[in-house]
């Protein structure tokens, strides 16, 4: 398996003396995931983030807010800022989908992207991949644009974001990425969880995950930690 030497760890809006010490002790190495709800100027400008769209939050809450207005209000907030400089640029942004709602979230993103990039330009913007989704432009005999495939080639996005099920994500994680790496684009697997499973994540070659506020107790940033040294990775594997 292909492993990123430098996957980067996001935290779930981490805030306080526990974001201060994470970035005192160890840099951009991790960085805070960021909702259209949870927002920290603060963190944003203390250490790497990226902003999470809130779509699965609306999905659980039984509403697919189908114009996004309160994620394009935060956009437009946070694009002011970084063009005043008073906020630092995300790393990435997730274009907004509808959960389990495979091909149709893809026609929901690619309906965003284009006005994302004219509107806000010199954002990063990943496409989320999740169950219920096609992979491949000819699959089961037959050929659909509305795959993973043709997103990632499509030359709209920079990058992917893999949500959906565990159960989803970890049977068809390492082919995503092995997808996107062959269009040059970098691959998050989200709420990914603590030790074991960011192991795993890190074996197959993402390039960046996000974990539950569970992991910044000092006891699981600890055993994270430990994951500098690449013989802990290679025994994960």
């Amino acid at each position: 398996m292909t492993k990123t030497k430098d996957m980067k760890i996001y935290f779930a809006c981490p805030t306080g003396k526990r974001r201060d010490s994470i970035v005192e002790d160890y840099g951009s190495r991790f960085g805070a995931c960021l909702t259209r709800d949870v927002f920290n100027n603060i963190t944003a400008n203390k250490m790497p983030w990226f902003l999470d769209n809130g779509a699965f939050a609306d999905w659980k809450n039984g509403d697919e807010n189908i114009n996004n207005i309160k994620f394009l209000n935060r956009l437009d907030q946070i694009k002011e800022k970084v063009e005043q400089g008073i906020l630092t640029m995300p790393d990435f942004v997730v274009v907004p989908d509808l959960v389990a709602r495979g091909e149709d979230s893809l026609v929901r993103s690619s309906n965003w992207i284009q006005t994302f990039k004219e509107d806000y330009p010199g954002f990063k913007f990943y496409v989320a991949a999740q169950d219920g989704m096609r992979f491949h432009y000819n699959q089961d005999g037959t050929k659909s644009a509305r795959c993973i495939e043709v997103a990632l080639k499509s030359n709209q996005y920079d990058g992917l974001f893999i949500g959906g099920t565990k159960e989803w994500k970890y049977k068809n994680s390492e082919e995503l990425i092995q997808m996107a790496n062959k269009c040059n684009l970098p691959s998050h697997i989200g709420g990914i969880g603590n030790r074991k499973p960011t192991l795993w994540a890190k074996s197959i070659g993402a390039a960046s995950v996000d974990s539950g506020v569970a992991m910044i107790h000092p006891k699981h940033l600890k055993e994270i930690l430990g994951l500098h040294n690449e013989m802990a990775w290679t025994m994960a594997a």
